[in-house]
């Protein structure tokens, strides 16, 4: 490369890194920028449609120069080749069968083109990132300024833990759902979005103690503040996602099981200290877990299996359900059981006059109001939305199993923004999907929602594409791992990163939100670097290993060269002199001389000899 293109790919790849820090940043403050720029509804979605919208316009700008900034980097070093890989590949075909599911399915090209950056705008990070020649100034500056906007969110949830309501008041919050259940957010606008954040850098941090001895106490202590921030959003998918990453960083890193367990155990006794203090958390874990084993006692649809007569009361419990539900939005909010499965019938039931004792003028109504709380308790009792949604989607699925319903049409944030009623699309059934009173319109699990809009094969692809990621990271760890050295810990934390994110897609639509995916390829892109990095450092320390890679990618013209030897001629082989003995060797010394050949020696001298001429 000249001196004028290196100049400039250095001053690309700083536009990069910058760029990329900035990004972080805003999508760390995005939602709590919009609350303050917003008017002061109790209604969060209100608050959010009617607040400014350059926030969001401006994440989009930064996403677009991003990639723009990858692409010329890539033009001025020619590295184009770099991009050739499995998962570059698998990603391309991937992309394919989302856009043919959309073109099956009727999803007009806007639709597709929005769903598809939806889907993969955190990707564009990844490669931003692979374009870059990073160093490790410019890593350690990035995590800097982005570890200095974590810091802040965990001392204000710590704040908001201890302190309650006034401190999320004093925020700007508005919406104080959260502060009534004692889920600390700090300045994101959902406790389990603070929870994701928080779990991505305790991963980072069990796979820093897992590959490197004599971590000081002060970390041990930043960690134990940090699980404690993490317990106080009580974030039941975060919590699962960090053991299940920490599980792989164990399996992956020899020696540093041990330290693994004292994280793992660190962040369950904060939860369970939290639960046991708490009766807001302890109420909530308790209906949760109750309300899961309700969904497998009476799974959707068993509700329509009951006379007419229950119906309204088989659908009264789950349009209360808002009040406590997963995205907690405030209870009475109009239309919130308008796919309960019996609207209609309420106002003209008895359930809500047969409560006071005193409204029974007419001689009908008494007798008919007396068995409504029993069927209210045992046809459908209050259930978890989540497992309803997959039972549900289970049997809607098999309609169309290969390319699903199309990309932009189910249950996603494009979805709700193309069409706010997806939901009542007859291709979902004649009564559409039932959403069974759940204030929130999207579908709370990106596996659900991919599935449905891409099918089992683009589900398929989807996680090819995801183990071709991985790959090249585990590869790099089995191969530092059969030499005796500990890999890098920029490596483990993507791999466990990866498994993080795929754990809590199943719990929330995590994997298309604005936060987590800039975030999750903002490690896995860092980890690529450090593997190619430790790469080139075996390399240049051991030219053999350069050499034998090499040896291994010429094996087509090495065929050619080789001969099947006798056992006589090996043997005499193997009493010639090696060509380091002959060059040790005075002049004094006798050319009879031998020298005993390792078996390398002999086989390299093989292949160096030619096959006879002439016919065998």
């Amino acid at each position: 490369m000249t001196g004028p293109n290196r100049r400039i790919s250095g001053l690309l790849t700083t536009a990069i890194v910058l760029v990329l820090g900035v990004l972080l940043v805003h999508v760390l403050l995005e939602t709590w920028v919009q609350v303050l720029s917003g008017p002061t509804s109790t209604d969060p979605r209100a608050n959010l449609e009617n607040a400014a919208q350059w926030p969001k316009q401006l994440k989009s700008v930064l996403y677009l120069g991003l990639a723009a900034l990858a692409v010329v980097k890539v033009a001025v070093d020619q590295l184009w080749r770099r991009f050739l890989t499995g998962a570059d590949l698998a990603l391309v075909v991937l992309g394919l069968v989302m856009v043919l599911a959309g073109v099956v399915n009727d999803s007009s090209v806007t639709l597709m083109g929005e769903a598809l950056f939806v889907y993969f705008r955190g990707v564009i990070v990844f490669y931003a990132l692979r374009a870059a020649d990073l160093d490790r100034t410019l890593v350690r500056r990035l995590l800097l300024v982005v570890g200095v906007v974590v810091g802040v969110n965990v001392l204000l949830a710590l704040v908001q833990m201890v302190v309650g309501r006034p401190a999320y008041t004093m925020l700007g919050w508005v919406d104080l759902t959260w502060a009534g259940q004692s889920r600390a957010q700090g300045l994101l606008s959902h406790p389990n979005h603070l929870g994701h954040v928080l779990g991505i850098a305790l991963l980072g941090f069990v796979c820093w103690v897992a590959t490197t001895d004599g971590v000081r106490r002060g970390w041990w202590v930043a960690a134990t503040v940090v699980a404690v921030a993490m317990s106080a959003t009580q974030s039941r998918e975060s919590l699962l996602g960090v053991l299940v990453g920490a599980g792989l960083v164990a399996v992956l890193v020899r020696g540093g099981l041990r330290r693994v367990l004292a994280v793992c155990l660190i962040v369950v006794l904060c939860t369970v200290t939290q639960i046991a203090v708490r009766p807001d958390n302890r109420a909530e874990w308790e209906r949760r877990l109750g309300n899961a084993f309700s969904s497998f006692y009476h799974p959707a649809g068993s509700e329509h299996s009951r006379p007419a007569a229950d119906t309204p009361t088989a659908s009264a419990p789950p349009a209360a359900r808002p009040s406590t539900s997963a995205t907690a939005r405030p209870a009475g909010r109009p239309g919130s059981t308008a796919a309960g499965g019996g609207p209609s019938a309420r106002p003209t039931g008895s359930a809500k006059p047969s409560q006071p004792s005193a409204s029974t003028p007419p001689g009908g109504s008494s007798p008919r109001a007396a068995p409504a709380p029993a069927a209210t308790r045992s046809p459908a009792p209050v259930r978890e939305i989540r497992v309803l949604y997959l039972q549900q989607a289970a049997r809607i699925l098999p309609r169309q199993p290969v390319f699903g319903f199309g990309i932009g049409q189910f249950g996603g944030v494009v979805a709700e923004k193309a069409n706010p009623n997806w939901h009542k699309n007859p291709k979902f059934g004649p009564e559409g999907f039932n959403r069974y009173g759940f204030q929130a319109v999207q579908v709370d699990s990106f596996w659900l929602h991919l599935i449905m809009e891409v099918g089992i094969l683009g589900f398929a692809g989807y996680l090819l594409w995801l183990l071709l990621v991985a790959k090249p990271l585990l590869a790099t760890v089995q191969r530092l791992q059969r030499t005796a050295r500990r890999p890098s810990p920029t490596i483990v934390w993507g791999l466990s990163a990866l498994a993080f994110a795929c754990i809590v897609g199943f719990l929330s639509p995590s994997m298309e939100d604005p936060l987590l995916p800039p975030l999750l390829w903002t490690v896995v892109g860092l980890a690529w670097w450090a593997a190619l990095r430790s790469r080139s450092t075996e390399q240049a320390s051991d030219p053999e290993t350069s050499a034998g890679d090499g040896a291994s990618r010429s094996t087509g013209e090495q065929e050619a060269d080789t001969k099947i030897l006798s056992t006589n001629e090996i043997l005499a082989m193997a009493r010639r002199p090696s060509s380091a003995a002959a060059a040790e060797r005075s002049p004094k010394e006798p050319d009879a001389e031998t020298a005993v050949l390792s078996s390398e020696e002999i086989l390299a001298a093989a292949r160096r000899l030619r096959p006879p001429a002439g016919p065998a």
